[in-house]
């Protein structure tokens, strides 16, 4: 789940604990992987920021070869109450997360994760579901970032019911990206995105539209745009589509939902490694008066935050670096998971003084936790929350927020 950055996910290291990597050792099997192949672990490259090329679009937007990347969407969508988005009928909100990670392991073929998830406001709701998969046809042809793409089939077929065997990732012509694990999918290219994804009790096809260029985010310190380091553990690719127009069809217990609304898009590549056992906050959030704000807090096996930084993208598109200095985010409360018995922080105050916000960060339900144990090999808290001015208790937008790196009996992270 970068999204920060060593963080989000980091994940998973990718998929240390997971799918493309030590599930996979020689030796083992897994019932609920789709093919098998063992994937070795190489450490992260040794490579220097002035070395490393800018981001370039539309050709970053598709897979490299290097240790950890994701495409990572989620938003808030509404339906009224008949599944029309009709005048006169009140809306229903629902919010979503669907995720694909990709890991190469030395020169065996990828591995793959992907987690769909969504939060049901009006029927007090939360259920997500994973899938992974080795793609035996999928050669690693280099490691460099930037540099190294997938060897996969251009001119590719666009269903991807149709696709050859053993291929998760296509590479089409022109850039972009199209990724099929199954029935879920994800394709896109310039802000064209496309999604595809179902579980017992809801199924999800949606366009989406960026109305803003990609931020680029910027760490600390700031590096070129769109590059984040992490000192010893690597470096990081890292943009965002923050404001995305979403239409399509959310099927809810068998029922189709015309719905409209928002999507936030993260893409994040790079050879790096995750720390240790610390974890990360992220925060991300589409304001009523069209900036966005997105926050990365990275924490240390002791619980204390080694990295963090921001970025804002104002109402006319462009994107500033938020350095530690320029906000604050205060935990005001906790949540305790009965299932894994990890408490989480739910609920938060954001202050950022020199944009004039002091807003108070409220989940819409509070368990949205996902076990991807089976998967990435993670348990996460990452849902829907809203955003009220912490004076008038005014509606000032919607966002996402992900929680990785809190183990059960410890409150102190």
């Amino acid at each position: 789940m970068t999204r920060p950055h060593l963080s989000r996910r980091l994940v998973l290291g990718v998929f240390a604990g997971g799918a493309a990597g030590a599930a996979c050792a020689p030796g083992t099997e897994r019932s609920d992987l789709l093919s098998e192949a063992p994937l070795a672990v190489r450490p992260a490259a040794t490579a220097t920021p002035l070395a490393l090329p800018p981001v370039r679009f539309p050709e970053d937007e598709g897979p490299h070869n290097v240790l950890a990347e994701w495409w990572y969407y989620t938003g808030h969508l509404y339906a009224d109450a008949e599944g029309a988005t009709g005048e006169g009928n009140a809306e229903q909100e629902y919010g979503f997360e669907l995720v694909f990670f990709r890991g190469i392991r030395g020169d065996r073929p990828p591995g793959y994760a992907a987690h769909f998830a969504v939060t049901d406001v009006p029927r007090s709701r939360f259920r997500y579901d994973q899938r992974q998969d080795v793609a035996l046809n999928e050669n690693a042809t280099g490691t460099s970032m930037g540099v190294g793409r997938i060897d996969a089939p251009v001119n590719a077929p666009k269903q991807p019911s149709t696709r050859p065997p053993g291929i998760v990732a296509l590479a089409p012509e022109g850039g972009g990206f199209d990724l099929a694990l199954g029935n879920w999918w994800l394709r896109g290219a310039r802000g064209v995105d496309q999604m595809r994804a179902s579980m017992p009790g809801y199924a999800l096809d949606l366009q989406a539209n960026a109305v803003r260029p990609p931020a680029l985010h910027l760490g600390d310190p700031p590096l070129q745009p769109g590059l984040i380091s992490f000192g010893p553990a690597g470096f990081s690719y890292y943009y965002s589509r923050t404001r995305m127009d979403a239409t399509g069809t959310l099927t809810v217990d068998g029922i189709p939902l015309r719905v409209h609304g928002e999507v936030w898009m993260d893409h994040q590549w790079g050879d790096f490694l995750v720390l240790g056992g610390g974890g990360w906050d992220w925060f991300a959030a589409n304001l009523r008066d069209g900036r966005d704000l997105t926050f990365s807090l990275i924490r240390n096996e002791q619980g204390r935050t080694i990295l963090a930084y921001g970025t804002l993208v104002n109402a006319a598109g462009e994107a500033r670096h938020l350095p530690p200095s320029a906000f604050t985010l205060t935990p005001a409360g906790m949540w305790t998971s009965p299932r894994t018995g990890i408490t989480y922080p739910s609920g938060w105050r954001l202050v950022v003084p020199a944009e004039g916000l002091d807003l108070m960060v409220e989940p819409l339900l509070a368990d949205q936790e996902l076990d991807t144990r089976a998967s990435t090999g993670v348990i996460y808290w990452e849902g829907a929350v809203r955003l009220v001015d912490a004076a008038t208790r005014a509606d000032q937008g919607r966002g996402y927020v992900e929680l990785t790196g809190y183990t059960a009996g410890r409150t102190d992270r």
